[in-house]
């Protein structure tokens, strides 16, 4: 009798053991498959885009052009506002001029200025400038956001 009990006690304690192991491990590959979840889903990512190009002869403290037009005389200064959104700090606009013939007149890069308080669109300014006038024509500025370019826009010069 006394072999059976014994029998009987490593039974159980080895039905205990299988119970404890299979437990530990369902565990484990529950929280293995929770942490594989939580690593597999990137944190969504904004995409830097240009929303807006406006020309104009000049500028409001907002740095946007106060009234957006596309014919300018030989004398003006003409100003270029480019708005971004989600852009980060570290990205760059180039605001390329070009003359109807292909001559570049001016090629300016700067860093994209930081967005307005409470939200994610930025405004970027350029202008250009030439005391002794423009000559009379189309005037094309293409637009490049870190290298990549993102539109134009096109002015004349009477």
């Amino acid at each position: 009798m006394h072999a059976q009990k014994l029998r009987l006690i490593a039974g159980m304690s080895l039905a205990a053991f299988v119970l404890v192991a299979c437990g530990r491990k369902d565990e484990t590959m529950i929280d293995s498959t929770a942490a594989s979840a939580a690593t597999a889903t990137p944190a969504p990512t904004m995409t830097p885009t240009v929303t807006v190009i406006e020309t104009g002869k000049s500028v409001g403290a907002n740095m946007r052009v106060t009234e957006s037009i596309t014919t300018f005389a030989r004398s003006d200064t003409i100003y270029l506002a480019v708005m971004t959104d989600n852009a980060p700090a570290t990205s760059t606009l180039t605001a390329k001029w070009t003359f109807q013939d292909g001559q570049v007149v001016d090629s300016t890069t700067q860093s994209v200025a930081p967005a307005q308080a409470g939200g994610m669109t930025s405004v970027t300014q350029f202008h250009i400038a030439k005391p002794s006038g423009w000559p009379a024509g189309t005037y094309t500025v293409e637009i490049l956001l870190d290298g990549r370019s993102v539109g134009t826009r096109t002015v004349e010069v009477q």
